[in-house]
């Protein structure tokens, strides 16, 4: 049986406050979210339902901020920000008396995986009907570390749609 390597830092704390790159793709990389025109990505009625979702992550979610972010075609690049103010899970040691409180270190994982079931709920009946699943397993994420990785990330994702074509190209090749 094959067993999936995490990607995940073994020594990171993915409760702590902080941003994370996320990206998630739709199964088969099927384009279900709209299209790139002239470097813009316009949504179709799927896509609309899929930014709508994503807008919704921190009022499911407080504590998590939403920052730069674009659906594009076949996925879903954004950065997270979790505060210090995200929900807190007590988590006790085997020591009854210690007891510390932090954030769930699962939230990020949470948060993705609601917008994704959110996403697949509200899109049409054909897609459930197909008994595929939409999106593929899990998504990627990458810790944001300083400002200028902040930055490459932001410009990543606010170039992707005018990068779509570049790809595009490439893959027939």
């Amino acid at each position: 049986m094959h067993v999936k390597k995490s990607l995940r830092l073994a020594e990171f704390d993915y409760s702590s406050p902080g941003y994370y790159f996320v990206t998630t793709t739709v199964r088969d990389f099927r384009r279900v979210f709209g299209s790139v025109v002239d470097a813009m990505m316009i949504h179709n009625e799927r896509g609309i339902i899929a930014v709508d979702c994503w807008e919704q992550i921190p009022y499911s979610y407080p504590g998590l901020v939403l920052h730069t972010y674009v659906v594009m075609p076949n996925h879903v690049h954004g950065i997270i920000e979790i505060t210090a103010d995200a929900p807190r899970a007590r988590t006790s040691a085997k020591d009854a008396e210690t007891v510390e409180s932090r954030a769930s270190e699962f939230l990020l994982s949470q948060a993705v995986g609601s917008f994704k079931a959110a996403v697949t709920r509200g899109i049409d009946e054909s897609v459930k009907r197909e008994k595929m699943s939409f999106w593929y397993p899990g998504f990627m994420d990458r810790i944001i570390r300083n400002q200028f990785e902040y930055n490459i990330r932001t410009q990543y994702i606010l170039n992707n749609p005018r990068r779509w074509h570049e790809r595009e190209e490439r893959r027939r090749r």
